[in-house]
């Protein structure tokens, strides 16, 4: 619909980012991480996509590991609360995170070129009657 070059998507992209918290950028290497171990062809828990089951340990996995870096103690009781303590959100975005990465990764993986038809995605080509 809209025609931009790459430079001026790679510069709203990266202002984009500029705009996410800090926990973002906190978490999100250990979301990629385990997504690059986990998600290859090759893995049969992954293909087509993963059950309940397995997001939920990757997500366990993901909180254990970035609790254990950034020394993060969790309250008992504060564990059901989504309350943001140290900078630190929760196994909840963890999950929103790597739902996003795993859909991502399926996009590129699986994307074929669509056919709209005609030029500019309007219409068909000129002299096909349609």
């Amino acid at each position: 619909m809209y025609e931009y070059d790459d430079n001026y998507l790679y510069y709203c992209h990266t202002e984009a980012n500029k705009m996410f918290p800090e926990s973002y950028h906190k978490l999100m290497p250990y979301v990629k991480r385990k997504c690059e171990m986990m998600d290859t062809e090759n893995n049969p828990m992954m293909n087509p996509f993963p059950s309940k089951e397995t997001v939920d340990k990757m997500v366990e996995e993901i909180d254990q590991e970035y609790k254990k870096d950034y020394n993060i103690q969790e309250d008992v009781e504060e564990n059901y609360q989504l309350t943001r303590y140290n900078g630190y959100i929760g196994r909840d975005i963890i999950g929103i995170l790597l739902l996003s990465q795993l859909l991502g990764r399926r996009g590129r993986r699986f994307r074929r070129r669509r056919f709209y038809g005609g030029y500019g995605g309007f219409g068909g080509y000129p002299g096909f009657g349609y």
